[in-house]
């Protein structure tokens, strides 16, 4: 497939959200290989970038992500990969910065598990949901499958994932695959006033340990997630956004916090 013109879009606004748009709307954002490595670069864009605090992620138009475009399924049957040297599709759980989905539509396949892999899923009232891995004789990709039984639950995951049927965002919203639901027109911006009040009020620091600690703690055992936590409390008594913390309560105003420095935990 010939690369077409940048099919993501990066847009920063003054209050230290970026809004990352999967654009190829001419194919319902349909995923290529070129659209997985311009997204990733933009995740670490975000990551690297001290004027970025949270990042929103949605889709050109009224459609996410529908899958894999129909081309790349194509060139595939044979058993080779569409590109080489692939990231590991759960990239966006490692990013130190939280992300929020904007789904604005349709989301399948991987799309839907690229969306997994987002801290917090925003949802347009009756968008198309679907794992369809099932349909196109695959598994579940990308540990669609952890992270679907994480969020509803074995039997519902293995229905989701078995059947590969279509769910509306109503009753995604019911199982907790998406945590909010919004109007038409509404979900980028219900999205970024999220992120913008996380922005305003959270510490970086805290941010980045407590991501970590959520996606990670689950592959550890309680007393292990419990020594993990002590080393990270101790370790974030000892960054400039405690010190912040703290006085900001005590002199009753808004914190005012610095930039993420990339600490390393």
């Amino acid at each position: 497939m010939v690369d077409e013109p940048d099919v993501v879009r990066y847009d920063v606004d003054d209050e230290g959200v970026v809004v990352i748009t999967l654009h190829r709307p001419e194919r319902r954002n349909m995923w290529t290989a070129q659209l997985e490595s311009e997204f990733y670069r933009a995740l670490d864009r975000a990551a690297a970038d001290a004027s970025v605090r949270a990042i929103v992620v949605t889709g050109s138009g009224t459609s996410f992500v529908p899958g894999l475009d129909p081309s790349v399924l194509d060139s595939v049957r044979d058993g080779q990969r569409y590109t080489d040297f692939r990231r590991k599709q759960t990239f966006a759980t490692t990013v130190p910065k939280p992300i929020i989905g904007a789904i604005n539509g349709a989301c399948a396949g991987i799309g839907l598990a690229q969306a997994l892999n987002f801290d917090y899923r925003f949802a347009v009232r009756g968008a198309k949901f679907s794992t369809a891995f099932a349909k196109r004789g695959l598994p579940a990709e990308d540990a669609a499958a952890w992270v679907l039984s994480k969020l509803v639950g074995p039997a519902h995951a293995f229905d989701l994932l078995v059947s590969g049927r279509v769910f509306l965002a109503e009753e995604a919203f019911e199982l907790g695959v998406v945590q909010k639901l919004s109007d038409q027109g509404e979900v980028v911006a219900d999205a970024v006033a999220y992120a913008r009040d996380i922005v305003k009020n959270v510490s970086p620091v805290a941010m980045a340990m407590i991501k970590s600690q959520v996606w990670s703690d689950s592959e550890m055992t309680l007393e292990q997630a419990r020594v993990r936590a002590q080393y990270l409390l101790t370790l974030a008594k000892a960054q400039p956004d405690f010190q912040e913390g703290v006085r900001s309560l005590i002199e009753r105003r808004p914190p005012q916090f610095a930039p993420y420095s990339g600490l390393e935990f």
